[in-house]
């Protein structure tokens, strides 16, 4: 039988609660909650719809690089070329070119002079850039530096994906910046995240820094959960246009770690108000506040019928409210010997619910057309900080 979508998480207080009135939320919006101990899913919703991942591309840019690291191709103080294409990239950036106006003595006119201030960046600052600030200039330099050209390193990501099973998703840059053939799904961005933190602990850390400090100018981490919801410890944000909000995240408590991922939030607001729900959702099925299955959308007809579609969809399972994503020989081809994954987790029967957790209402919803090309933008001095990508 097919699998049905599960409603959103809400509890009363009663042993069968009622189906909550589910807040609308845009067609781009997709979400998504795992066990990061054994790839099942907790909660899903429109988790395999093909979006744009904006900087959470940079997960996979982050992947690459801890890859390059382990393996020595790379080092954390080796200092790397910056391209013109690399400093030329549109904010958020870290300045690495400068625009000067001046007015010519000789004509009286005002003329407009560009220059590349920065020329050499560590791998070490290039990734605390990308990863605090989400500079995109810094994935660049990263991608270059590992796969020769932007192109040659967009290679590496698909072949990534592709052993990792991430099977619905496509790469063309490393920064995450609009095009039309870059994707993914929350459930593809969740194993990813799950990947980064079991393949790379040595790393992950890089994820949690709340603030980074270059070339005299000190940035801010976007991912405002980090220190304000208890166990948050990395992974990143994103924003473009057509993208929304989104948001990969994970957190530990009493070491049980989750992966949860929002894309196509309205807001910033809204990002941290529904991840922090599906955080505590996770936490309270695995943990030690249990909750009542998700309850199915009762307004949907019987689901008597195959969906052949659904049914042949690759390692998913049904586990009552849990829906497992594939085994890890599928999950992550190739990456599986060191892995100690878990039987299928387990719902909890008979239990008494502890409290109510809804999404908000969100805002209106606008429409939001798909980015057109855009001219090069170059700020005027390094402590311009632009839009959050």
């Amino acid at each position: 039988m097919a699998f049905q979508a599960a409603a959103l998480p809400a509890l009363a207080q009663t042993a069968a609660p009622a189906e909550p009135a589910e807040p609308q939320r845009a067609s781009r919006y997709a979400s998504v909650v795992v066990d990061a101990a054994n790839g099942n899913m907790i909660y899903g919703r429109d988790e395999d719809k093909q979006l744009r991942p904006a900087s959470t591309t940079k997960v996979m840019t982050a992947y690459l690089t801890f890859e390059a690291l382990k393996n020595g191709t790379l080092r954390l103080d080796q200092e790397l070329t910056v391209s013109r294409r690399a400093a030329s990239q549109e904010r958020t950036n870290l300045a690495m070119m400068r625009t000067n106006t001046y007015k010519d003595k000789k004509t009286g006119k005002r003329r407009t002079e560009t220059r590349q201030v920065i020329t050499k960046i560590t791998v070490e600052n290039a990734l605390k850039g990308m990863l605090v600030h989400s500079a995109n200039d810094a994935a660049v330099v990263l991608a270059e530096a590992i796969g020769g050209s932007v192109e040659g390193f967009a290679d590496k990501m698909n072949a990534t994906a592709e052993r990792l099973g991430m099977d619905d998703s496509h790469f063309m840059n490393p920064n995450g910046l609009p095009h039309t053939r870059q994707f993914t799904t929350v459930s593809d961005m969740a194993k990813l995240s799950v990947a980064v933190i079991k393949d790379f602990p040595e790393y992950y850390h890089f994820f949690g820094n709340r603030t980074f400090s270059y070339n005299g100018v000190s940035y801010r981490n976007y991912n405002n959960l980090l220190g304000s919801y208890d166990g948050v410890d990395g992974l990143k944000t994103g924003f473009i246009r057509v993208s929304g909000f989104n948001l990969t995240a994970s957190a530990e408590r009493d070491g049980q770690r989750i992966v949860a991922v929002v894309f196509g939030a309205d807001n910033p607001a809204q990002r941290k108000a529904d991840m922090t729900v599906l955080l505590d959702y996770g936490f309270a099925v695995l943990g030690s506040q249990p909750k009542p299955p998700l309850p199915v959308n009762q307004n949907d007809p019987a689901d008597t019928s195959e969906d052949p579609e659904e049914e042949n969809a690759p390692g998913f399972q049904d586990t009552g409210h849990v829906r497992s994503l594939p085994d890890r020989s599928t999950f992550a081809s190739g990456l599986n010997a060191h892995y100690n994954i878990k039987a299928s987790y387990t719902p909890p029967q008979n239990i008494t619910p502890k409290e109510t957790l809804l999404l908000p209402a969100p805002a209106p919803e606008k429409d939001l057309p798909e980015r057109k090309p855009e001219p090069l933008y170059i700020p005027r001095s390094p402590s311009v900080r632009g839009r959050e990508i």
